[in-house]
């Protein structure tokens, strides 16, 4: 058997040498193997035909953390470390993270992670946007349409930084609600609403930090965050790949049609305006 951890071989080993390192903590649950035959890699955790195979529940946590992202198990102390393990974890390995991910235990721990990350991976993101206005000022014409100071457009992106974990939180419910609902719908949602919100968190934060590459982060964080959060949907709610895809193309669909629906009727209201002052 084949044993991989966070994408380093480990190397080869027997099924007793396998149990036996689960039992001392030489493997972990998460761990990922394969052998002749399988079409794919997966954790030790669903190797059921081991000899003597513990339960991960029975694995002392001191020496084999059964849960992750590292964040979930993190006490007091440096946020940052974890959250950047945290971060690895999810992106480096998301099909075993989002299996072994806890899907209920209360939705702080994730939230905290989310809001840190994902707070300061967009302040940074915005700062980009006032040096790129402080060396280049004609861009704010440009992009505006009209002529704009540059203190008012520091000052709003300013001002964007201190509300961002308002909007980060309102717009993280919004989209757990609504991938939630259309899983539901699709018969794909096995989990509580909590189990959902966890992979939004997780791969909503993990994803940010892809916006601190310069220029092009924002439009590869926007796609990463939709490729893991499919994969943290499936395995969180052991579904079908389909259905978290789908979910996701209803959503964008909903969306879309409240945005063009919102358009057509204020064009319909402008329009109208003139003829009822007449």
């Amino acid at each position: 058997m084949h044993i991989n951890r966070n994408r380093q071989s480990l190397g080869q080993f027997s099924d007793e040498d396998v149990a036996e390192g689960l039992r001392s903590g030489k493997f972990f649950p998460t761990d990922l193997a394969w052998r002749e035959g399988m079409d794919s890699w997966q954790p030790l955790s669903s190797f059921a035909d081991l000899p003597q195979v513990p339960d991960v529940a029975g694995v002392s946590e001191a020496v084999a953390p059964a849960v992750l992202p590292a964040w979930e198990q993190a006490g007091g102390g440096a946020a940052l470390p974890v959250a950047v393990e945290s971060i690895k974890e999810v992106l480096g390995a998301p099909v075993a993270t989002f299996r072994a991910m806890p899907c209920t235990g209360g939705a702080g721990r994730p939230l905290k992670f989310y809001l840190l990350v994902s707070w300061v991976t967009t302040a940074v993101a915005v700062l980009y946007q006032i040096a790129a206005v402080l060396i280049n000022p004609a861009m704010i014409a440009r992009e505006a349409g009209t002529e704009v100071s540059q203190g008012v457009v520091i000052s709003v992106l300013g001002g964007a930084i201190v509300l961002m974990p308002l909007f980060l939180l309102v717009g993280l419910y919004v989209s757990a609600g609504f991938l939630h609902g259309a899983l539901r719908l699709l018969g794909g949602a096995k989990k509580p609403f909590e189990a959902t919100l966890r992979v939004l968190c997780y791969s909503g934060g993990a994803t940010s930090a892809i916006q601190l590459i310069p220029l092009c982060g924002g439009y590869l964080s926007s796609i990463a965050w939709m490729v893991y959060s499919v994969i943290g949907l499936k395995e969180a709610h052991g579904t079908d790949l389909w259905r978290p895809i789908a979910a996701l193309v209803l959503v964008a669909l909903f969306c879309c049609g409240l945005i063009v629906g919102g358009a057509v009727f204020a064009a319909a209201v402008v329009h109208a305006l003139p003829a009822a002052a007449k």
